[in-house]
């Protein structure tokens, strides 16, 4: 059984990179899982995170991304979703022994927004399109099928992770409705709660049963401002228990190394924070009663 993280927040800036990178890793690395990271974002961040500049370039140029899946979700044969998987991705090896984790990447896009544009243009509009049908089924159409589409993969992974693009757009839609744990990274600022508090609101009433936690991000610890806000947001809405420190070595293991490096010296003093937040999954998961994959 594969286990569906989506990792989502309608605004930018808030971690949702640095969240996924960090689940990826440390479910492979330390958990020891097969994994595979989508990146749904177009700026593409966690795919050159784990892919490094030049794969993730290759890939952009084969038409290996998202953007090409998306595509293909709407040609007359159903895609083949393994010539869009990256494998042998990250930066970290397994110690002892020094083996390559199970990591792999479906790698984000530039064109995605475009590329949505089209395939809704094309498939739903004019001559060729669904005559009649309404805005509200046409958008439904597509979130079920990328839905769908990742569904798919149940059973041939671990853990899938969905780094979602800011706003909510169909993809993100897509990719919250085959979530089976949404995780909502924020920065405790002015506006974090009415923003978070909206998509807690809008999540729970459109996708009835999804099981969705909140993680504070970029915390200054000794900040009693941000502090109050976390404690404002966790008494009123579920929470991952944990808070996420501001530290330059975390920030700092978002640059993709050439050389494979261990978990330890990728992160520096950030790996505690890893296996926190790795911990903090484990216990939510195991305390919805979903069993874990084998």
């Amino acid at each position: 059984m594969t286990h569906f993280i989506t990792v989502t927040n309608r605004r930018g800036g808030v971690g949702k990179t640095t969240t996924t990178s960090m689940l990826a890793y440390a479910y492979a690395v330390i958990g020891f899982q097969k994994v595979l990271v989508i990146d749904f974002d177009a700026q593409s961040s966690t795919s050159i995170t784990l892919l490094g500049h030049e794969r993730w370039k290759n890939a952009r140029m084969e038409t290996r991304t998202v953007a090409g899946l998306l595509r293909a979700l709407y040609s007359d044969t159903p895609p083949d979703i393994s010539r869009y998987i990256s494998h042998q991705a990250g930066d970290v090896h397994i110690t002892p022994g020094n083996r390559a984790p199970e990591l792999s990447v479906i790698p984000g896009s530039f064109a995605l927004d475009d590329t949505e544009r089209e395939m809704l243009l094309t498939h739903y509009a004019g001559p060729a399109g669904a005559q009649g049908t309404d805005l509200a089924s046409i958008f439904s159409d597509m979130q079920q099928r990328i839905t769908n589409l990742i569904r798919k993969l149940d059973g041939l992974y671990d853990v899938v992770i969905m780094d979602c693009p800011p706003g909510l757009s169909n993809v993100a839609w897509g990719a919250v409705q085959a979530g089976d744990f949404i995780v909502v990274p924020y920065v405790p600022d002015a506006t974090a709660e009415d923003n978070v508090g909206w998509l807690v609101n809008r999540l729970e009433t459109i996708e009835r049963g999804k099981k969705i936690r909140l993680l504070a991000n970029r915390v200054r610890m000794n900040n009693p401002y941000q502090r109050g806000i976390i404690d404002s947001i966790m008494a009123r809405y579920p929470s991952l228990g944990i808070v996420m420190p501001q530290r330059a070595a975390i920030e700092g293991a978002l640059e993709f190394r050439a050389a494979p490096q261990s978990l330890n010296q990728k992160f520096g003093d950030g790996r505690p924070i890893v296996e926190e937040l790795f911990n903090a999954m484990l216990a939510w998961v195991e305390d919805t009663g979903v069993r874990a994959a084998s």
